[in-house]
């Protein structure tokens, strides 16, 4: 693509000597170990690294540069005022506005992005093909392909976006993170549909405030047309009804508030499905038969048929599918290995998801709770607290471990939890994440729940400088197949 038309609508503020917009581009990068002859590398200014600094270190120079100052380099180079903003329009040209020709569904929200996001997509897959995008990855059609943020950055998610445009798909689920707002990595993108879930206490390192973090997730529904919807669970009050009253997109309700227009009752939790009745525009259902835990998946997989419903789906041939979904990977995952209690391992992380899912197994309890659990270093310390207290009101026995501490001490993160903590007899301080789950494992007794929470399918912990290979599910499975399916050498391993 010339760079002209790569360039354009974009307000440059300085062109070097060097510059012709006939320049042919035919790839875009902010990384620059991935930089190829006639590519187009954009400076970013980062918390750590600034890549204005690292134009020297080139192995390839590319065929311009975007830069937000002067820079020493033959290489040919604009200046303008915000490269992070532009970014994305830089995307919508380069990758000829991808969205445009998809149905595009945001999910947004603290908690039950992922479920939602993937619920969403199985339902519209039984219909038409349906990729997702978020913490799971990539997924359409039998291609799946990693992905380390939650919303991907605008040059990999437009890329993504148009190899749908390239294979003929029209629809896609995508988590949209609170900070992939605020970095403008969905600006540009036509989203017919966009559901919030719930707003609770997170990530307030990064927005200061909870009514900013509000404020981030209110830009997806101030981004919806008038013919466009927004999916709405209206029991998150106030922030539902500042939704409603902010957006020009037409509103689509759930929840057990009787005003809402996809009304939730009679729900039923046990360890292998979950049921509930739903009144809907399109009629009442009774005895829904949702094969995942927990009375928050029924919020989930309503905002998913809503959302199919806005898109003209019928709501009677929706239900069916949700007793038939696919796990969804890293959450309430029960590993079954002939033990005598339970075992599940989960991605909470939040105070209200861990809220959700200890309620829900509280209530569908034989014997005592056990948690495995930690918060993450670097990210919010004020969610601390908050999260011992809500698993002291659930948990007989609480094992507080390290849970990718980064540059902190996972001793202090520790000590920051147990100020919410109100029974400290419930609690065993092991640091080592891979010792604390083999303690709680060791110690179950008969019809007991062992939880592990925080990371789900996750495969690395991140400390100071080093990333360490783990995976708690990989962990908890060998320990217990050891044990309970080859217990000669089990013993015979720990005499």
């Amino acid at each position: 693509m010339l760079l002209k038309d790569v360039l354009k609508d974009v307000q440059i503020l300085y062109k070097s000597k060097n510059y012709n917009d006939q320049i042919n581009i035919d790839y875009l990068t902010e990384d620059t170990k991935d930089i190829t002859e006639q590519s187009c590398f954009i400076c970013k200014k980062g918390s750590k690294i600034d890549s204005h600094d690292l134009i020297n270190t080139f192995t390839t120079n590319p065929s311009l540069i975007i830069a937000e100052r002067q820079i020493e380099t033959e290489v040919p180079y604009i200046i303008v005022q915000d490269t992070l903003k532009l970014l994305p329009l830089i995307c919508f040209n380069f990758y000829e506005n991808p969205s445009s020709k998809l149905t595009l569904v945001g999910v947004t929200g603290t908690d039950g992005k992922t479920t939602t996001a993937f619920v969403t997509k199985q339902i519209i897959d039984k219909f038409a093909d349906c990729a997702y995008v978020g913490t799971n990855g990539f997924i359409y059609k039998q291609n799946y392909i990693n992905n380390k943020l939650t919303t991907p950055k605008p040059i990999t998610l437009n890329h993504f976006l148009k190899n749908l445009n390239n294979d003929q798909i029209n629809y896609a689920s995508i988590e949209v993170s609170s900070q992939g707002l605020d970095l403008h990595r969905v600006d540009y993108l036509n989203f017919k549909v966009a559901i919030f879930t719930n707003l609770s206490h997170e990530h307030l390192d990064f927005h200061k405030t909870i009514d900013n973090y509000f404020l981030s997730k209110l830009k997806l529904f101030e981004m919806l047309s008038p013919d466009s919807y927004a999916i709405v669970n209206i029991d998150a009050a106030p922030y539902a009804n500042r939704i409603i009253e902010t957006t020009k997109a037409k509103v689509i309700t759930y929840g057990t508030s009787i005003d809402a227009d996809f009304k939730i009752s009679n729900i039923k939790v046990s360890l292998t499905s979950t049921t509930f009745d739903l009144l809907s525009p399109n009629g009442n259902y009774k005895n829904i038969n949702l094969n995942l835990f927990g009375d928050y998946n029924v919020f989930n997989a309503t905002a998913a048929l809503a959302a199919g419903l806005s898109l003209g789906f019928e709501v009677e041939k929706m239900i069916p599918i949700l007793s038939h979904l696919e796990a969804i990977d890293g959450r309430m995952v029960q590993i079954d290995c002939g033990q005598p209690f339970n075992v599940v391992v989960d991605f909470a992380h939040t105070p209200n998801a861990l809220n959700c899912l200890l309620k829900n197994l509280y209530q569908c309890k034989q014997n005592d709770i056990s948690i495995v659990f930690g918060s993450a270093g670097e990210r919010d310390v004020s969610k601390r607290p908050k999260m011992g207290e809500v698993v002291s009101n659930y948990a007989n026995n609480m094992y507080l471990t390290s849970e990718d501490p980064k540059s902190e001490d996972p001793l202090d993160i520790i000590n920051d939890i147990l100020n919410g903590v109100k029974d400290l007899y419930k609690v065993s301080i092991i640091p080592n994440r891979k010792q604390a789950i083999l303690k709680a494992l060791e110690t179950a007794q008969v019809g007991d729940t062992v939880v592990i929470t925080g990371k789900g399918n996750e495969n690395i912990e991140v400390f100071n400088g080093y990333i360490a290979a783990h995976n708690d599910i990989i962990v908890a499975e060998k320990f217990l197949k050891e044990k309970y399916q080859d217990p000669y050498t089990y013993s015979i391993a720990n005499m």
